[in-house]
């Protein structure tokens, strides 16, 4: 399977070394048969069109940080009950050692509990979700990436945001591509529990319509899409891509300009073991359609 990235020089998952040598580290959700282990003999990693070396690639076993963010807006195309039970689905899959931040989104992103290990804190929190307005997504997409960069220091690399939403978005002053870089430069991973979209397919100015919005922003991160019909079947799965799947690469870019925007390729060498990872890194979004 392939999977491509085009990534920058300025972003976060790189870094610089005294001797000019660039580090760059991937996120990668790795699926194959169980009892199979990944290695990096199992596929191969293309910079760039040039072969590159992987110096490591590991399996994370540590806890996540998460964001559970829930678009709570008047419109969304979803009963009160029905969105505190999917919330409830996902917070009751955590691990002992994952923490969480909840936090609901209309015009503005509220905090409905900070980052916390506390299930049963993070259990009360569907019960705060208060339905108005319209919703400011990108505007959101953005605010919870500052708060991932707040907690950079804590050593933990396993962060990603689980969204519910339609990808509609109204009164963001944050453009898409602003939104979708400000994930990839964090090595953020963003799974969607995708709601009917409520446009029905209308044509939206300077940014894509919701559908593909979700499909942009998971596939640009490495994420996966779910139908909210089957959320609480899609709580299982992230949790263990979280828990199980989740890998650390590390390479230094070789026989290239660093300096350029340039694509990546992660091509796995069996079958029955996929790959994923972030799919872009773009200076500029460019509309699909």
């Amino acid at each position: 399977m392939l999977t491509s990235v085009a990534t920058g020089s300025l972003a976060q998952s790189g870094k610089g070394t005294n001797a000019g040598r660039r580090i760059i580290t991937l996120n990668v959700i790795a699926h194959a048969p169980e009892g199979t282990q990944v290695t990096k003999e199992d596929f191969d990693l293309y910079d760039g069109g040039a072969a590159q070396e992987i110096e490591s690639f590991a399996r994370l076993d540590s806890g996540s940080r998460l964001i559970l963010l829930v678009d709570s807006s008047a419109n969304l195309k979803v009963e009160a009950a029905a969105l505190q039970k999917a919330m409830e689905a996902i917070i009751n899959e955590l691990y002992q050692d994952d923490q969480m931040m909840v936090v609901g989104y209309s015009e503005t992103a509220e905090i409905l509990e900070d980052m916390t290990p506390d299930l049963a804190k993070l259990q009360a929190t569907p019960a705060k979700i208060i339905r108005k307005g319209s919703p400011s997504l990108f505007d959101a997409l953005i605010a919870v990436a500052d708060a991932f960069s707040n907690q950079a220091s804590s050593g933990i690399e396993k962060r990603a945001i689980i969204l519910i939403s339609d990808g509609h978005d109204a009164e963001s002053k944050t453009k898409f591509d602003e939104a979708l870089r400000a994930l990839q430069e964090g090595n953020i991973v963003l799974y969607t529990i995708q709601v009917p979209d409520r446009t029905r397919g209308a044509l939206v100015r300077d940014k894509p319509k919701p559908p593909a919005a979700i499909e942009q922003l998971t596939v640009g991160t490495g994420g996966a899409i779910y139908p909210f019909e089957k959320a609480t079947e899609a709580a299982k799965i992230i949790s263990d891509d979280l828990r199980k799947n989740w890998y650390r690469l590390v390479y230094s870019p070789s026989g290239i300009n660093t300096l350029n925007m340039r694509r990546l390729l992660l091509m796995s060498h069996r079958p029955n073991i996929q790959l994923r990872t972030k799919g872009s890194h773009p200076a500029k979004y460019h509309r699909p359609y």
